[in-house]
């Protein structure tokens, strides 16, 4: 009887792995039953029996494609900074093309598997560390397919460390015979290996500034700040200040700006400086205070981001010489004798480092003192204060208006903002008729007209007054007022005369020269009218020169002077120049007349003498 081995009645049909003491078992077994069944047909002659073979097939682990690294290198010189996240990535390939995990340890025993409840669930059991840390666990991950495991470091606990090592393994999580690859990887290959490194922060306790400054002086931020990183030594630490509570570390920048930066290597109580703007209007300002290492890694502490603060100084106007201007550098002429001559102009411009606009908008530079005078005096004499208000030569602005009359106007288009420094002004003012002259006649030729101007803000802070450098001519302006109408000289026959000079006029000195005078006059008749002059009649006109005039009462025909209609003649009264707006000086001139032999016509006999004033010697002035 023939075995037919193509006929079996029973089978079983298994698949999956298996090991070779499960083959070489199979094959003994198969030759057994193969002898014993063959003798058993050919010797025997009985029909033939079967034997059901069975065996299980075990979860092999996961294997390694690409062994686990730092995703992102963590080492000494490029930490993973508290508070961020430490990344690994690995790749593995997986039986059967099942899920699989990437665990990262940091002890180096593998980790203990865990089953998922049946396949249907594989990839929701992760394994566990069996020693030491876990820094994490992936997420179930298709086989040959990257897996990415992190954790955020910390300061305390696990992280307090600032090297730490790490193992990485591959795990699955097979229902039956979950599995861990035995050989752990730990970057070893690349420069992303086990330890990764924690960069502590560094710490900021206090902090303080020098404020407040003046604009354009150097302001700075100091900090009671260190680093405590030891493995690598102490970082360089840097100290930032914001114009507001928006520092990015990651770029170390401020959204509303930088004010400073610490500047060079430090590694404890971190400063930054800066200098003021040279116009910088006067307030509180805010500045928040950063402290952070080397990597970017912000400070902790309480100090970090408190608002510093810090105070911009008012400080006082100033005015340049140059800037200051009075009748546009022209010279100035007196024109109202007695009176004050208006019309006269100054210009000058003040600057304040706190610029010409305040915070709120308004004007920075809110009024001025100005003093005009005789260059000769000096701001020492001519202080500015209402005491020292002359009108022969000093004008200050603090008098009453009723006194003196200074108006000036800032413009309103020369303050361009918070940036700009200067405001313009201009003013017109006038001088009284004793105002002291400084050209070629006046003993005080070598001097001029100046101004001196100061600046007053906001807060009333007065600048120190400042003289223009360029002084401008006032001309002399003498100016008489003669108070006697007519020169009386009473009744006398044909060739006789008074004898002595004994009429008088009498001048004032309504200009501010000293004086001398000048006098022509009209020959005298009985028809004598203005642009009807008397005739050449010898019988009833009496001549121009029949008149005499002189300083004194002194004889007729002595030390006199004969009056001239064509020829004014002059008379040096020496008259002084007038120091009083309301007590003008005076000069009397004496006069007498012979009336000629040869005259007829009885009646009285008029005619017209004029006077002129003449700038005497500044010896002369009395002053």
């Amino acid at each position: 009887m023939l075995y037919n081995l193509e006929e079996k009645s029973n089978y079983i049909q298994t698949a999956g792995k298996i090991t070779i003491a499960a083959a070489l078992s199979g094959i003994l077994v198969f030759a057994f039953v193969f002898l014993f069944n063959a003798g058993k047909t050919e010797l025997l002659k009985v029909e033939a029996q079967t034997a059901t073979t069975t065996i299980t097939v075990l979860n092999t682990p996961p294997i390694w494609v690409d062994l686990a690294v730092e995703e992102f290198e963590s080492s000494t010189n490029t930490p993973t900074n508290s508070g961020d996240e430490i990344s690994w990535v690995g790749l593995a390939d997986n039986s059967g093309g099942a899920p699989y995990f990437l665990i990262v340890c940091s002890g180096s025993a593998t980790p203990t598997p865990t089953a998922a409840a049946d396949l249907g669930s594989l990839g929701t059991a992760p394994p566990v560390c069996t020693s030491g840390v876990q820094w994490g666990v992936s997420t179930a991950t298709v086989a040959s397919t990257q897996a990415r495991v992190s954790t955020t470091t910390t300061e305390t606990g696990a992280f307090s460390g600032e090297v730490l090592d790490w193992y990485a393994w591959v795990c699955d999580d097979d229902p039956v015979n979950p599995r861990c690859n035995n050989t752990s990887s730990q970057g070893l290959n690349a420069t992303n290996s086990s330890p990764f490194h924690v960069n502590f922060r560094p710490t900021f306790t206090a902090s303080g500034s020098d404020s407040p400054a003046d604009p354009g002086e150097l302001l700075t931020f100091y900090s009671t700040s260190s680093d405590a990183n030891v493995v690598r030594g102490p970082d360089n630490i840097f100290l930032y200040v914001c114009n507001g509570n928006d520092f990015v570390a990651s770029t170390l920048s401020c959204v509303s700006g930088v004010l400073a930066s610490t500047s060079g290597s430090v590694t404890s109580d971190a400063s930054a400086s800066f200098t003021l703007p040279s116009v910088f209007q006067d307030d509180d300002y805010d500045a928040y205070v950063f402290v952070v290492d080397q990597y970017n890694h912000p400070a902790t502490g309480g100090a970090h981001a408190t608002n510093e603060g810090f105070t911009v100084n008012n400080v006082a106007p100033t005015v340049a010489g140059g800037n200051i201007s009075i009748n546009n550098g022209g010279t100035m002429s007196l024109t109202n004798p007695a009176g004050e001559t208006t019309g006269f102009s100054l210009e000058f411009e003040t600057s304040d480092a706190n610029s010409c606009e305040n915070t709120a908008t308004t004007d920075e530079i809110v009024s001025y003192t100005a003093s005009l005078f005789r260059s000769g005096l000096g701001t020492t004499t001519c202080t500015g204060l209402p005491g020292s208000y002359d009108p022969n030569n000093c004008y200050p602005s603090s008098v009453a208006t009723t006194t003196w009359n200074l108006s000036c106007t800032a413009s309103s288009t020369s303050c361009g903002g918070s940036s700009d420094p200067t405001m313009d002004w201009s003013c017109t003012f006038p001088l009284w008729f004793i105002a002291e002259p400084t050209d070629a006649d006046s003993p005080f030729s070598a001097e001029g007209w100046v101004a001196a101007i100061a600046g007053v803000d906001d807060n009333n802070a007065t600048g120190t007054a400042t003289i223009g450098t360029t002084p401008v001519e006032l001309f002399s302006f003498p100016a008489i007022d003669l108070i006697t109408a007519e020169i009386p000289y009473g009744s006398l026959e044909p060739g006789e005369n008074t004898g002595t000079l004994d009429a008088t006029t009498t001048i004032l000195s309504v200009g501010n020269t000293g004086l001398n005078q000048e006098v022509e006059g009209e020959a005298m008749c009985p028809g004598f009218a203005v642009g009807s002059p008397c005739g050449n009649n010898s019988t009833s006109t009496i001549p121009d020169f029949s008149q005499e005039f002189a300083t004194s009462s002194v004889g007729y025909s002595t030390t006199g002077l004969d009056l001239s209609s064509t020829t004014p003649q002059l008379l040096l009264l020496k008259v002084p120049k007038t120091t009083s707006t309301s007590t003008p000086s005076q000069g009397v001139t004496y006069w007498g007349i012979e009336v000629p032999i040869a005259i007829t016509t009885a009646g009285a006999y008029t005619g017209l003498n004029t006077f002129y004033a003449v700038t005497s010697s500044g010896t002369d002035w009395g002053i």
